[in-house]
C-alpha cells in the first residue's frame, strides 16, 4: 500500500504523480522483458513410474520466426537416456505446416517422423511418414473435407491402417 500525505502545491502533486506513473511503467517494462527472455523455455520433470522406476525429463523449446524447435531428454533411474528432437515450420500464407522429428530410444535405436499438411478450401490434406529403426517406412495420407452448411466433416485415411 502506498500512502501519500497531502501535497499543497500543484507542481509538487504533478511531480509526485509523474514519478509514481514512471515507476509503474518501468516495473511493467522490466517484468515484460524478463518474461520475453524466457521464450526459450526449459522444463524439467521428475517422476516415479509404477514399480518404483524413476525418470527425469528435460525439455527445451525455442520459438522461431516461423515455428519452433524442441529437444527432450528422458533419463531413467538406471542411467539410460532417450531423446527427441523436433522442428515445426509453419507458412501461414501458403497454408502449410511441416513437422520433422527424430527419436532415439533407451535402446539406442532411432525412429524418424515427418508430416506435411496443406490447408484446402474445405479442410486440409496431410502426408505422414515414419521410419522405424529397422528401416521399415510406414506412410499414410489424410484428407479432411468439411461442409459448413451441413456442419459436418469427412476424414479419409489412405495407407497404413487406412483404406
Amino acid at each position: 500500500m502506498i500512502y501519500v500525505k497531502s501535497i499543497r502545491s500543484r507542481a509538487a502533486r504533478i511531480a509526485t504523480v509523474a514519478a509514481f506513473s514512471a515507476t509503474l511503467i518501468l516495473g511493467a517494462a522490466l517484468a515484460n522483458d524478463a518474461h520475453a527472455g524466457d521464450r526459450g523455455k526449459q522444463k524439467a520433470r521428475a517422476h516415479q513410474a509404477q514399480g518404483g522406476g524413476q525418470w527425469t525429463r528435460v525439455t527445451t523449446a525455442q520459438r522461431t520466426p516461423n515455428g519452433r524447435t524442441s529437444h527432450s531428454t528422458v533419463t531413467r533411474g538406471d542411467g539410460k537416456v532417450a531423446t527427441r528432437d523436433a522442428v515445426v515450420v509453419n507458412d501461414r500464407a501458403a497454408g502449410t505446416r511441416s513437422v520433422d522429428a527424430t527419436t532415439t530410444g533407451f535402446n539406442g535405436r532411432t525412429t524418424t517422423y515427418s508430416s506435411d499438411a496443406q490447408r484446402t478450401d474445405t479442410g486440409y490434406t496431410r502426408d505422414v511418414a515414419r521410419t522405424q529403426p529397422n528401416g521399415q517406412v510406414n506412410q499414410h495420407s489424410i484428407e479432411v473435407n468439411c461442409d459448413k452448411a451441413a456442419q459436418s466433416c469427412t476424414k479419409v485415411v489412405t495407407g497404413r491402417n487406412g483404406g
